[in-house]
């Protein structure tokens, strides 16, 4: 309405003047910030983004768990959003900005269902179009599907029908993806369309190591590839591979580029191809690290990152973990997972007085042990129906529960022993409880690991 009739309603009413141009600004940051979502962010100006997140979601756990994250970082920035995902652009905008603040997750091959109740205004037509369908009775994108394309054709244009087809995915319009400008970024026309593996994978290498000379000249180590392919019909055909760690490595990061080469459809052929750093880091110094250290906490005998990253990207594959040492006060929950990398020595290592086995069960077996109560140690234990004599046993190891953490653990006692039967197995034994107070632990004893 005029400002004037505005004012007239609500006499203390704020207004700001329009500025486009800060606009556009803020719109152009938030575009080159949602890279991060997958490698094909595009503009829907004045106020809206689209992003190409085919083959990512299982990065995020799920698609449902994606539009979340989406959505609560955007909330972070200070924004309020709706988040619509479908197979089709067109359909994620109409229902994008049919409501503020929601997510809409549309099944594959439903967008149809999903936008039936939808009103026409949520398609990109003219002003003169929309009141044109609304004089007609025509007020949803489900009546106007309904109706025959040809008179619809012949009264509105080809307009109304290319919106309407693409709504629907009856039609493709490509998007033009946004490309941030401060990235290390190549862009190749190719002088003729390209459709094999083998053609892509000279493309890559001869790629690669501009990139990696670029890098280098920065200090930096790439993160994060994104590999853009062009199709000769507008379309784009995208990959994205991540590091474990910052690297400049060229024959490392054209073996994960390469490896992706099977997910590139060219259809009809490539014509460009576009090879961008989506993430960064500065480069540690030194020659290419191991992320799995050895035993010794030394890395030079340990897994290479080559290999975790590999792992990592392919498909399918949502984490890689490796097992690290925890302090806790049970044996089985002795290890925890962390990302490769994030391996450290333990600080309670040099705190174990007594040896541990090198067989560690997953979980404990229950034996029958012959013993002398409260504190004698076992003379015999029976294990599947097979009596085994010990010959000698060295303990107890008293280990007291962790009563910080969970009410059970308090004043839990487990009393573990090191014995040698009279075959020559070095075993780990332990009872729970200290054999006098039924509160410390039902008495009963159990196999642990083998030395």
């Amino acid at each position: 309405m005029p400002l004037a009739q505005a004012r007239s309603l609500v006499p203390d009413l704020l207004t700001a003047e329009e500025d486009a141009e800060a606009q556009r600004v803020a719109l152009t940051n938030l575009c080159s910030w949602l890279i991060w979502l997958s490698p094909l962010p595009a503009f829907d100006a004045p106020d809206s983004l689209y992003s190409d997140t085919t083959g990512c979601a299982h990065l995020y756990g799920g698609e449902t768990a994606m539009l979340d994250l989406v959505r609560e970082r955007l909330k972070a920035r200070g924004h309020s959003c709706s988040v619509a995902l479908s197979d089709t652009a067109a359909a994620s905008r109409a229902l994008a900005r049919s409501a503020i603040d929601r997510i809409c997750l549309v099944p594959p091959g439903q967008q149809k269902q999903a936008l039936q109740p939808l009103p026409c205004s949520a398609l990109p037509l003219p002003e003169q179009t929309l009141s044109r369908l609304s004089r007609l009775g025509l007020n949803t994108i489900g009546a106007l599907a309904d109706l025959p394309r040809a008179p619809l054709a012949k009264r509105f244009g080809a307009e109304l029908l290319t919106c309407l087809d693409e709504a629907l995915g009856r039609q493709v319009r490509p998007l033009s993806v946004f490309q941030p400008v401060d990235r290390i970024s190549l862009t190749r026309s190719l002088v003729e369309p390209i459709s094999t593996p083998e053609a892509i994978a000279t493309v890559i290498a001869a790629l690669v190591p501009v990139v990696c000379e670029r890098l280098m000249a920065r200090g930096e180590g790439a993160r994060q590839l994104d590999f853009l392919c062009v199709r000769v019909d507008g379309s784009i055909q995208a990959v994205r591979v991540g590091t474990s760690d910052p690297t400049a490595d060229i024959t490392r990061l054209t073996r994960l580029l390469k490896d992706q080469i099977p997910q590139i459809a060219p259809e009809f052929g490539i014509e460009t191809v576009i090879l961008t750093v989506s993430a960064n880091e500065p480069l540690e110094a030194g020659p290419e690290r191991s992320v799995l250290p050895d035993e010794a906490g030394s890395s030079e005998t340990g897994l290479p990152a080559s290999l975790i990253d590999r792992l990592l990207n392919r498909p399918g594959v949502v984490s890689v973990h490796q097992l690290a040492p925890r302090f806790s006060a049970w044996p089985e929950d002795g290890q925890a997972r962390v990302s490769p990398g994030d391996m450290a020595k333990p600080p309670f290592a040099g705190q174990m007085l007594w040896a541990r086995p090198n067989t560690l069960f997953d979980l404990p077996v229950r034996v029958q042990v012959t013993a002398l109560l409260p504190d004698g140690a076992p003379r015999q234990f029976v294990l599947k129906r097979q009596t085994h004599r010990i010959a000698a046993a060295d303990g107890p190891e008293r280990l007291l529960g962790e009563w910080w953490h969970t009410a059970e653990a308090y004043g839990a006692i487990r009393d573990y022993w090191q014995v040698e039967t009279t075959t020559g197995l070095r075993l780990w034994l332990f009872r729970k409880g200290d054999g006098s107070h039924g509160w410390s632990g039902s008495g009963d004893w159990f196999l642990q690991g083998m030395f």
